[in-house]
């Protein structure tokens, strides 16, 4: 397959339109080389990079195939072997051999481990060993810089690990401490083959979240431990002894840092769950609370980095990004240039959009977020829906004159009538709190017919604009619908579709009387918990096209099999396709986009092949891609990357050269 070019620079390339700036920043690591300094950061949405001191970031997340990033690390030699490695959530480890430009998931026997805490050796260069914490899988033990993991758990006092660090002098002393989940401390001093507990009449069955040892414990065996629920410890003699820290008490300490200048500066900061940081410069005898505005949220990760001039304190925080301070911790700087790690998980625009440049995203926990500039700033609307999970939003086909929005959260279904200021629950006759779906008739101005749905196969319909709502018949087998449309001629042939994620199979059902009754149309086996709609303006019904995308496939009618459907993949087997959507000038150029984890992939045969379509695109991550309602005189084509960034594409084939044509596959 060939990747689609152009010739003309003005058009076909992806633009980064902009996004939320800000969100969960988990872990922080600084490599120095000859040219300067590279910070790497994990969100929840990946890796960013910043070769300015973190003025200004961008994402890395070619080859990732999980955004979880827990933990970052990056070889003590990266001036010569440019090394790095990303732990994550539901895709072990990741290792980067340029610099963390790209990524490669290292293997491991058996099934993959929730990765959430890294460590390499100070003498990684030579002995190549590296070492991961393990969500519910304890330690595991590399000596050949990845290649292969083995586990290394005897004497660990749990199986969940928090974090790890080495001592400076691991050449000699060969001690690894490990922080585990109602475990305390652990110590290895054979180099993570066997371990020890420490601190067991001070803090032995509390949760370690962080421990920091300064930079020359070989000589100094000072070492800090950073406690859930019992404070922040110190310990003078490599853990044999602890001293809690009066000043913070049992408080929450969730990060612990030491300044690579310790042993002049003497300073160590540590970030708790209420009152921002404590920071001493005596080497922990004494502590001073500098508190951290509510607005900015609990830090999670906290690194002292060196640069010409300064040492800066860097926090990681939860949902609000990256904060930077020049005077430990008086005062803060918001560092997000560039930082998109929201947890949008769906986008819908404004069916006026040439005119009001209006969008709405939103996601997990995130609540709903709203830009009225196509994109490029956002600003959250409704308390209530603060931290909900948005599963889907629609605005109404007459949304400019009734500002009607329709969101679907696992907290229930919630309505809008000004344009997303304010929200109300719907309740009469809507009963189901997880709601997937929602969709309006395409003949909204004249039916004020809405649909939504979501578990145990429920879905609704109201024929009032959304303010109140009756229960269809149809239940779907008990399947979860998530996805839900209407054909474009509704008050003509009354088509709807519904989406549906059962035990091993999606499935699209059809109506042909608005939803009295329901035909199991077509189904694919596979347990991909997405199904994704697209209903071109031609459809009729008598010319029935559509399509339908789930797991890594799209599927249309077969053009001479009424009942037989063609699956096609826009890029592998292995790439998920997420959101499929034709354009509204379908009938004359039979246009259809896929948004996919490997970009967006665009077919101009109805979905018959595909070409993928990803200029100047560097976020590949999408979930979410959708032609402009205004598309025949605009050609703007959006797309929403993981950590909510948006993507703006100007699409004229008259400028491309190089589409490739994919055969379909008969299923």
């Amino acid at each position: 397959m060939v990747e689609v070019e152009t010739i003309d620079p003005a058009v076909n390339r992806w633009q980064r339109v902009g996004g939320q700036e800000g969100g969960t920043v988990t872990s922080i690591a600084m490599a120095s080389h000859s040219e300067g300094r590279r910070i790497f950061i994990g969100t929840m949405s990946g890796v960013f990079l910043s070769d300015d001191d973190g003025q200004t970031w961008r994402i890395s997340n070619a080859q990732l195939t999980s955004p979880y990033i827990q933990a970052v690390a990056v070889s003590p030699d990266y001036n010569r072997d440019s090394n790095a490695f990303a732990g994550a959530v539901q895709g072990g480890v990741f290792k980067s051999f340029d610099g963390g430009e790209t990524w490669n998931r290292l293997s491991f026997w058996g099934a993959i481990p929730n990765v959430v805490a890294l460590a390499l050796s100070p003498s990684y260069a030579t002995d190549r060993i590296a070492l991961l914490g393990t969500d519910g899988d304890g330690v595991y033990r590399t000596t050949n810089g990845g290649r292969s993991w083995n586990p290394s758990n005897v004497g660990l006092s749990g199986l969940s690990v928090q974090t790890l660090v080495v001592s400076s002098g691991f050449r000699n002393d060969q001690m690894v401490f490990a922080g585990l989940v109602n475990g305390g401390v652990c110590r290895s001093s054979d180099g993570g083959r066997t371990w020890e507990q420490l601190g067991g009449d001070d803090f032995g069955t509390a949760t370690v979240q962080a421990l920091a040892l300064a930079p020359d414990f070989s000589a100094d065996r000072t070492m800090l431990a950073a406690t859930e629920e019992r404070g922040l410890w110190v310990s003078k003699d490599a853990g044999r002894t602890w001293a809690q820290v009066a000043e913070i008490g049992d408080e929450a300490v969730n990060a612990v840092c030491i300044s690579p200048a310790f042993a002049e500066d003497q300073t160590i900061v540590a970030g708790t769950g209420g009152q921002g940081v404590v920071v001493s410069t005596d080497g922990g005898e004494t502590w001073e609370t500098r508190t951290l505005e509510e607005s900015y949220g609990s830090i999670l990760t906290l690194a002292l980095l060196p640069t010409e001039d300064a040492t800066l304190l860097w926090a990681g925080t939860f949902l609000t990004g990256l904060l930077c301070s020049s005077d430990l911790g008086v005062t803060w700087e918001p560092r997000n240039t560039g930082i998109t790690s929201q947890n949008w998980v769906t986008l819908a625009l404004s069916p006026d959009f040439g005119t009001d440049r209006t969008m709405f995203a939103g996601g997990s926990g995130s609540g709903v977020h709203v830009s009225t500039d196509g994109g490029a700033t956002w600003e959250a609307r409704g308390e209530d829906l603060a931290e909900l999970d948005i599963a889907g939003i629609a605005a109404s086909p007459e949304y400019s004159a009734d500002g009607v929005v329709l969101v679907a959260t696992q907290a229930g279904l919630f309505r809008s009538a000004d344009h997303g200021h304010t929200w109300d629950e719907a309740v009469e006759g809507f009963d189901l709190d997880d709601v997937r779906a929602v969709a309006f008739s395409s003949d909204f101005g004249s039916d004020r017919t809405a649909f939504a749905g979501g578990a145990l196969g429920l879905t609704y319909r109201s024929a009032d604009g959304g303010e109140t709502w009756e229960r269809l018949e149809h239940d779907f087998d008990g399947e979860t619908v998530v996805a839900l449309a209407t054909g474009p001629n509704f008050a003509v042939d009354r088509a709807v579709f519904a989406g549906t994620i059962g035990q091993g199979a999606a499935a699209v059902h059809v109506s042909y009387d608005g939803g009295d009754s329901f035909e199991r149309f077509v189904e694919h086996e596979t347990n991909t918990p997405w199904v994704s709609l697209a209903i071109p303006a031609v459809y009729t019904d008598r010319e029935r096209t559509w399509l339908f995308g789930t797991a890594s496939q799209v599927f249309r009618p077969a053009a001479r099999f009424e009942d037989v459907w063609s699956g096609s993949y826009p890029a592998d087997a292995e790439t998920a396709v997420l959101w499929i959507d034709a354009t509204p000038t379908f009938a004359d150029d039979t246009t259809v986009y896929a948004a996919t984890s490997r970009g967006v992939f665009k077919s101009a045969n109805g979905g018959a092949g595909w070409s993928e379509f990803n200029p100047n695109l560097r976020n590949r991550a999408v979930l979410r891609v959708a032609a402009s309602p205004n598309y025949a005189e605009d050609h703007t084509v959006f797309a929403m990357a993981l950590g909510g960034e948006i993507w703006r594409l100007v699409d004229d084939p008259a400028t491309l050269r190089g589409e490739a044509i994919r055969p379909t596959d008969i299923i």
